[in-house]
């Protein structure tokens, strides 16, 4: 769910989970993708991250990257590292990664 934080009416920048930055609106990020849970019609038992709506792309980037074998030496470390926890939580509840773009 995406909330605007407002105190005494002025908009306050949120920190993200992943880096030392902030915007107005944090993603509520499933660790491993909600896509993955529906498609093994299991319930989602993952761990939400709270980052911004960049590393949030970033992190679907780095995941979508790995099942293809590309490189995603680029991308944010702090992402790919989230991105590989993902795959993780697919190893330890039996789920199929796939893509999530």
């Amino acid at each position: 769910m995406l909330e605007i934080t407002v105190i005494d009416g002025q908009i306050q920048l949120q920190p993200c989970g992943l880096y030392a930055h902030t915007c107005a609106i944090l993603n509520a990020h499933h660790v491993a993708p909600l896509s993955w849970w529906n498609a093994a019609g299991v319930p989602v038992q993952t761990p939400f991250a709270m980052i911004c709506p960049t590393c949030h792309m970033n992190t679907h980037a780095a995941i979508d990257g790995i099942i293809e074998g590309r490189d995603v030496s680029l991308l944010p470390p702090r992402c790919v590292k989230l991105a590989q926890q993902a795959f993780t939580l697919a190893t330890t509840y039996g789920l199929t990664p796939g893509l999530t773009l």
